[in-house]
């Protein structure tokens, strides 16, 4: 293409060299004439005339007249100040209609431009409620919208999550440019709909479009995520090559990558060995990618490989690889070592993501001791802030935590479920049941289109629990059912753990089985809390109810339970003839008091 731009631009160099002499030649004009003649305009005039200009409508006025010159085309800055303008209009007309109405009052010719260029207004600033009205309001005057305005509609659509609608929008154009897949592309890629990429990138191609670099990569990337690399995955990379698109290490990166999601190491070794032989270069997001690959395929030693390997050649590790290591050593229990990684990527820039990464393997290890966590600057962000807040919990730190969360409100970040449900673990760490309670309520009743969860509800509920505050928890446990809130088995769990606790047993048995007929299937903690307590009020026939539904289930219990049970019943020969094969059976497993059971709190996680 660069030789049909260099002879536009010879040609045009050309034409207005003929005009000039002939102007000059057979029309020289009159002084007065001379004096008429305007000189072209330029982005930097017209901003500021844009900027001095007032009112409002005399600027919009004046933006519409500048973009109907021939040969001029307004740049983002004119664009961005129009804005704030067409905003305050807006609320000054109440509509757009009144807008348009107040062009026409002041002289100006409705036409597709003038739409036009108040749909790109509203687009590029983001109102797109506005730009909706304007793109309806195009058929009320008889035009029908072109490419462009069509592009930006479906773009909006998609945003407003409307992709059925917006790809109705693709379909409806009747001359697509490469924008209109492209648009369609970024966005599905964003969505990971694998099935619809496909469809899109196939239409692009039969109209003989290709996408650049950039949406190539995101197109591979949702193949590989979805482990759809033998199949579709070399077949991008092959549109890549024949396209002329350059195929770099990240991106056989990615099918490493790739290969290890659809359970295939030994593709992903091989596909990396070829790579060192044509001559690549395997770089800090292959080896990332080996590391990840290896752990999550539970190949331990080949991770670890990896991790001598990076060593040996002296690469200074990336903030992405601190974080898959940090991870690694943390699965392993290895956390001193990820305690080292981790101080060496506070040197490198260490971001949110890394401190969240090793204040979860803090949480794990248990150990809580690293002052330079809590008093580090970083800026907070929602995945940072509820890891924080987690942390502090478990140091029992609840005024920091609930500081936090402050923080965190102030700088109008879009607080989750995990937000909410740290704050009340808060609170109720920092002995204020009552109020966690009020602020539960005002969160349920509120529904800020935050999706509550079970671990929502069951975190209040065994906050309460762990308090000894019983009734108040089962109350609550109570209207969660009544009133169909989302609760799963560690709920039922946790509220029998509050029912055995406060010596209320028969109900926790009868809980038991209204927890199945809900449909929900007790697991071994669920027993597990229940048998404990049935031990311990030595109910030798509760306990056989009981442990007919754990055997009937197959459900396994822990050493200490199993110890429990035997020690009970094995008093009544006659009565539990029943369980004989499965005492025998338990009997060559239990060797050993494990006092490490005893404790009957439920996790909330």
């Amino acid at each position: 293409m660069l030789w049909r731009c260099s002879w536009i631009k010879q040609r045009r160099k050309l034409i207005n060299t003929l005009s000039f002499s002939s102007f000059h030649t057979h029309s020289s004009p009159k002084p007065n004439q001379t004096s008429q003649l305007s000189p072209p305009l330029t982005h930097d005039d017209v901003y500021s005339r844009l900027r001095a200009s007032s009112p409002d409508l005399k600027t919009l006025t004046f933006f519409i007249r500048c973009a109907k010159q021939n040969n001029y085309f307004h740049d983002d800055r004119a664009f961005n100040h129009m804005v704030s303008v067409v905003e305050r209009l807006t609320h000054q007309h109440k509509s757009i209609d009144g807008i348009i109405e107040g062009l026409i009052l002041s002289g100006c010719a409705i036409k597709p431009r003038v739409l036009l260029l108040l749909l790109e207004i509203f687009w590029r600033g983001h109102v797109y409620d506005k730009a909706i009205e304007v793109y309806r309001g195009m058929s009320r005057f008889g035009y029908v919208p072109n490419t462009r305005a069509m592009n930006m509609m479906m773009d909006v659509l998609f945003k407003y999550d409307l992709v059925d609608r917006a790809l109705e929008v693709l379909q409806g154009i009747r001359v697509r440019n490469f924008f209109s897949f492209d648009i369609a592309l970024s966005h599905l890629c964003s969505k990971k709909d694998l099935v619809r990429v496909k469809m899109v990138l196939k239409m692009m191609i039969r109209e003989g479009f290709y996408p650049n670099g950039e949406r190539f990569g995101q197109v591979l990337g949702v193949f590989c995520r979805k482990g759809c690399v033998a199949a579709e995955g070399l077949q991008v990379v092959g549109m890549m090559i024949c396209s002329g698109v350059s195929v770099s290490v990240n991106v056989w990166s990615m099918l490493v990558s790739g290969f290890f999601r659809s359970g295939e190491p030994g593709k992903a070794v091989e596909l990396v060995n070829k790579m060192v032989r044509i001559g690549f270069s395997l770089n800090l997001v292959t080896y990332t990618s080996l590391i990840k690959g290896f752990m999550d395929s539970g190949m331990v030693g080949e991770a670890l490989g990896v991790v001598s390997v990076v060593q040996s050649k002296g690469l200074a590790p990336d903030i992405v690889l601190c974080n898959a290591m940090i991870h690694m050593f943390t699965r392993l229990g290895r956390f001193d070592e990820a305690r080292k990684v981790f101080l060496y990527s506070l040197k490198r820039g260490a971001d949110r993501y890394t401190f969240a990464t090793m204040l979860s393997s803090l949480c794990l290890s248990k150990d809580f001791d690293l002052g330079i966590t809590i008093g580090t600057e970083t800026e907070l962000d929602l995945v940072m802030g509820n890891s924080l807040m987690n942390y502090l919990c478990k140091v029992g730190n609840a005024t920091a935590a609930l500081k936090v969360f402050r923080d965190m409100s102030n700088r109008d970040l879009a607080l989750d479920c995990y937000t909410y449900t740290g704050f009340l673990a808060a609170l109720c760490r920092g002995e204020a049941p009552r109020d966690a309670v009020n602020m539960y309520n005002e969160i349920v009743k509120r529904k800020s289109g935050v999706r509550l969860d079970a671990r929502f509800h069951t975190v209040m509920i065994d906050s309460l629990v762990e308090l000894g505050e019983y009734g108040a928890a089962i109350r609550l446990f109570n209207r969660c059912v009544l009133e169909r809130r989302e609760v799963d088995v560690v709920t039922y769990t946790v509220a029998i753990k509050g029912l055995v606790r406060g010596g209320r047993m028969e109900e926790a048995c009868s809980l038991l089985e209204k927890m199945r007929g809900d449909g929900v299937m007790p697991n071994a903690r669920t027993y597990r809390t229940v048998i404990s307590g049935l031990c311990e009020e030595k109910d030798k026939d509760g306990l056989r109810e009981v442990l007919r539904g754990c055997v009937e289930e197959g459900v396994e219990l822990d050493p200490n339970t199993k110890f429990k049970v035997v020690s009970l019943l094995s008093r009544y020969p006659r009565d539990c003839s029943e369980f004989r094969s499965v005492f025998e059976k338990w009997r060559d497993n239990v060797d050993v008091y494990d006092s490490s059971y005893d404790d009957l709190s439920v996790s909330a996680g």
